[in-house]
């Protein structure tokens, strides 16, 4: 088993913060535009714009709360590694 040194562990604790930040910024966002989303968005006809812009709002926040979930709750590895393939899948999709 490997050691983890103190800045190692910093780094790792470093990076944590900043996901947790970052995904706590998209959720905010999602729930204080909410309102607009369903004046301007869902109450229309949907335009290709309208479409292209659920895709990019809803997938980043589908691909980003699992990995959000991955750094807090323990998991087996048969799980992580499915996990992890489920959070790469974007890069492949798009």
């Amino acid at each position: 088993m490997m050691d983890i040194t103190s800045s190692e562990e910093q780094q790792m604790l470093f990076s944590t913060y900043a996901i947790l930040a970052a995904n706590s910024i998209l959720i905010y966002d999602h729930m204080a535009t909410l309102p607009e989303e369903i004046a301007f968005i869902w109450r229309r006809p949907k335009a290709l714009s309208a479409m292209l812009f659920l895709l990019n709002r809803y997938l980043a926040l589908l691909c980003n709360v699992p990995n959000l979930a991955l750094r807090f709750v323990p998991l087996s590895n048969k799980v992580l590694l499915f996990c992890y393939a489920y959070t790469e899948l974007p890069l492949f999709v798009l």
